[in-house]
């Protein structure tokens, strides 16, 4: 019996260009992902997706066809590769581009000092989302890819405890104002091959956090 290869699952020939290979692989994946099906194709679509990783990587395509050659000489048999861990992406800070922030840098921060002095909080106030934008190389789409946001924080400052005084001092750590800022880290997992245009809302009310929460938007290298 012929063995099923990677080359087999996709529909292409061994010496397909890798422009072809993501295209068959686009094609499967829009046909199979189970958000289309319904989970019933759950399994192929993992094998689709485990073929197209690794005949889209050089490297890989190298050592597997070394591989089917040693195998087609009764060497050895094709091995799968194990599927990779989640990509992780260096932290970014949520107000990291102050420039970019609407309606102020000001504003926005002021609002996040808000949720912790407890201070000026209007009464029209509701939960507001933070609008993000992450955008993801194939290979990370494909692996699935770990985000870690920072997210400002504030908390009581421990040198003069809250008061901001030192003794009869205004507290020079906090400026006498009885806080102290650092940062939490968010991590939002994307799952592999989440498509495009996805959007994932992520509460921080963990963080004391109240009048905001993460929205992010997922955009793919080369999509549409």
């Amino acid at each position: 019996m012929e063995r099923k290869t990677y080359y087999m699952i996709l529909g292409v020939s061994s010496t397909e260009s890798p422009k072809g290979i993501r295209a068959a692989y686009r094609d499967l994946a829009k046909r199979l992902h189970p958000d289309v099906s319904g989970g019933a194709t759950t399994d192929a679509f993992q094998e689709v997706a485990e073929a197209y990783r690794v005949l889209s990587d050089p490297l890989l395509r190298r050592d597997y066809n070394n591989k089917l050659t040693r195998a087609t000489e009764g060497d050895v048999s094709p091995v799968r590769h194990p599927a990779p861990e989640q990509a992780v992406r260096e932290p970014v800070t949520i107000l990291g581009h102050p420039d970019s922030i609407r309606p102020s840098f000001e504003a926005i921060y002021t609002r996040f000092l808000r949720n912790f002095t407890g201070i000026g909080i209007p009464k029209s106030e509701h939960l507001e989302g933070l609008n993000f934008e992450v955008l993801l190389t194939p290979d990370e789409w494909a692996r699935g890819c770990t985000v870690p946001i920072r997210v400002p924080v504030f908390s009581r400052c421990p040198e003069c405890g809250g008061s901001g005084l030192d003794w009869v001092f205004p507290c020079a750590s906090c400026q006498q104002q009885g806080i102290v800022e650092g940062e939490q880290t968010v991590r939002v997992k994307i799952p592999p091959m989440s498509p495009a245009g996805s959007i994932f809302e992520i509460p921080l009310q963990g963080l004391g956090i109240h009048n905001f929460f993460l929205r992010l938007y997922l955009f793919v290298e080369g999509s549409p």
